[in-house]
């Protein structure tokens, strides 16, 4: 996963809203708030990858959990990568060098120790090219992050709201 860190300014209020609603309904506001900011981002980062089998486009996915911090409203997002279904994504986002592949120890048919087949040819080790980055996530983030951080603060506000009224009813005003 790229590992990338923005801080907001102007949102003090919001923590302390959260803070007032207690760790479990100020977390779930965060959280779901995050994974709405998330979606600008995670839409333009599908649109941009390649789509030979559609597997990297499904396989580029969000993850939000509870973050390290002072406040009990700290969560994380995550974006990246499945390590099942798109693990070649990051390779594709950051490039590789050019490396050689060897192959493992093994008796194949014929041709004992040379376990890569490449067409209908076994052989023992490849001279890998190399590959030029193709950063889909960094680029959907810096091209969409503004947006996400407005549908954040949005969102943020409307959860408060809900989780608000949920713990206290309808006729209170503690929300920011």
């Amino acid at each position: 996963m790229l590992s990338t860190t923005y801080k907001t300014s102007g949102m003090k209020e919001l923590e302390k809203a959260l803070s007032e609603l207690g760790k479990q309904a100020g977390f779930k506001a965060l959280l779901g708030a995050l994974r709405d900011s998330s979606k600008p981002i995670l839409k333009a980062a599908r649109n941009s990858a390649p789509s030979k089998s559609g597997a990297l486009r499904k396989g580029i996915r969000t993850q939000t959990f509870r973050g390290k911090g002072k406040s009990d409203s700290v969560a994380t997002l995550h974006m990246g990568f499945h390590r099942k279904t798109a693990w070649y994504g990051q390779i594709l986002e950051r490039g590789a060098k050019k490396h050689a592949i060897k192959a493992k120890p093994t008796r194949v048919k014929n041709k004992p120790g040379a376990a890569l087949k490449i067409g209908d040819r076994y052989l023992s080790s490849v001279s890998h090219p190399g590959t030029s980055p193709k950063p889909m996530l960094t680029k959907s983030f810096q091209a969409n992050y503004p947006q996400a951080i407005k549908i954040l603060k949005q969102r943020l506000k409307e959860r408060i709201i809900t989780e608000t009224i949920k713990k206290y009813g309808k006729g209170t005003r503690k929300a920011a």
